[in-house]
């Protein structure tokens, strides 16, 4: 009766397997971090690069960064506007005009958007910053 041996040479050392297993999924996770981190350079913040231009009437303008949140009380005329700046865009809240349709206009978050409070006369436009137009 003969006994075979193994030959130790061509076998794979002990442990390797899971040591391949923890190099695939170290590779895998930096591609994935590759593509995430490069769609995130094509798709900028919500917000990002723009501004809002809350406009009183006769000249006096006030310009309001979007990359902050921030709330704004304004007392213009007989009123109290209230604007919020919140996670790259801004809303009228809680103004005290008599019709509060400058509130149904919603968030404001790209460039061009505007909304308005007629009775008091405050408007704010959405555009982008001085350094958003020079990239």
């Amino acid at each position: 009766m003969s006994i075979k041996q193994k030959n130790s040479d061509t076998a794979a050392p002990k442990g390797s397997a899971w040591k391949k297993n923890v190099i695939f999924a170290l590779v895998v996770l930096a591609l994935a971090a590759g593509v995430f981190l490069a769609v995130r350079a094509q798709h900028p913040a919500k917000g990002s690069g723009l501004q809002a231009v809350v406009d009183f009437g006769d000249g006096v303008t006030e310009t309001l960064t979007l990359a902050q949140d921030h709330d704004y009380l304004y007392e213009v005329g007989d009123y109290i506007v209230h604007l919020q700046v919140k996670d790259g865009a801004i809303a009228f809240l809680d103004s005290q005009c008599p019709d509060h349709v400058c509130e149904q206009f919603g968030w404001l978050d790209k460039d061009g958007a505007w909304a308005a409070c007629v009775p008091a006369g405050v408007y704010v436009v959405v555009e982008p910053t001085a350094d958003a137009g020079s990239k």
